[in-house]
């Protein structure tokens, strides 16, 4: 049989065939998503009717059901959580004019010169109350990557960076008021946490510029830490999801006094601040050198030089003869029993708020 004569109707057979096929589809997708629909038709009956008729819960007697009753105590539960976590909040924050926050809205330029005229102004603050600085590095109070590097400035996290600077100007505030006059006190460095080099973080309404409380490793940090700079490890107030923290590090050279002094002001102040962690080391010789550079201002001597006379504890020489004496009975010697002598100490802090907690569904 020639097939070229009856062409037209193996073609038409053909047609007839994709058609069938393609109804077959159509005809399965339409019974999968019936199927689909079916399911969840089922399961919501199943989760109404267990709301109607309730569920049977351990320790409670009538089943707990979807009733007017239930639906006002679950609402009145519902704004005790929501109050609770109102309290809760103001607990970690403090009183609005206790936190310090920050209103940033500039650009980065904008901030880098803030930044700049903050550590001018810090530097001559300190050298008017005649605090000796650190020589062997130039302090910049946390802020060495924008102050050494002309034209450098933070590229992300503006606000937070700023809400920084503002806490380190409190903290240098709190040391100055802590030293008592005339007492040596050198500064050596106001660490603080580059929060700003971290990698970026996206949260759910797709801000890629959110700061995570959760701290990366030094060996992931995108750039490389400056010597005021240091990555919180260890102990923190720190607590996923609920409380993030700023950390902060303050290092100096004095006495035990002006250690008392800073940690009953921090913690009197009422701000959200807490040090959570201190350690104290004997500082080497040419850190004493910087501590005594000058005479006249802190009425001390460089090493070497006679020393004044230090307040420690005495105690005085006793005699057992009760006869009264005719001429006046030497001064009793006093005996040094804790000298006074400077100390190096690195002061741990952390500015706490409470973190945003994404709504429930």
């Amino acid at each position: 049989m020639d097939s070229r004569k009856h062409l037209p109707f193996f073609a038409s057979l053909g047609v007839l065939g994709l058609l069938f096929l393609v109804c077959v589809y159509y005809v399965y997708d339409a019974y999968q998503s019936y199927a689909k629909a079916d399911t969840a038709l089922r399961r919501t009956n199943v989760t109404v009717r267990t709301l109607v008729e309730g569920v049977s819960l351990p320790g409670i007697a009538e089943p707990l059901a979807l009733t007017d009753e239930n639906v006002a105590a679950a609402k009145a539960d519902l704004v005790a959580l929501e109050a609770r976590q109102a309290a809760l909040r103001t607990a970690i924050a403090g009183p609005v004019d206790s936190q310090i926050d920050s209103r940033f809205v500039g650009i980065a330029n904008e901030l880098g010169t803030q930044i700049q005229e903050s550590v001018a102004r810090w530097r001559e603050l300190l050298r008017k109350r005649d605090i000796r600085l650190a020589s062997r590095d130039e302090t910049s109070f946390g802020f060495r990557r924008y102050v050494r590097n002309v034209g450098t400035q933070p590229q992300r996290l503006y606000r937070e960076v700023d809400r920084q600077r503002k806490v380190i100007e409190w903290i240098l505030e709190m040391l100055i008021e802590a030293r008592t006059p005339g007492s040596p006190l050198l500064l050596q460095s106001i660490d603080r946490e580059p929060i700003e080099t971290y990698p970026a973080v996206t949260t759910p309404a797709g801000d890629s510029h959110a700061f995570s409380i959760d701290t990366p490793s030094a060996e992931i940090l995108a750039v490389k830490l400056q010597p005021d700079e240091f990555v919180l490890s260890g102990h923190s107030f720190r607590r996923p999801g609920l409380v993030g923290s700023l950390a902060f590090r303050v290092r100096f050279v004095g006495k035990t006094d002006t250690l008392r002094a800073f940690i009953n002001l921090v913690q009197n102040s009422g701000k959200p601040v807490v040090v959570s962690g201190i350690e104290i080391s004997q500082p080497n010789a040419e850190t004493l050198k910087e501590l005594f550079s000058t005479s006249t201002a802190l009425g001390v001597t460089t090493p070497g030089a006679p020393q004044p006379a230090l307040p420690a504890f005495a105690f005085p020489s006793l005699s057992s003869d009760p006869t009264p004496s005719a001429t006046p009975p030497p001064k009793a010697e006093r005996v040094p029993v804790v000298p006074s002598s400077a100390t190096e100490f690195t002061v741990r802090l952390e500015y706490l708020f409470p973190l945003e907690t994404a709504p429930a569904k």
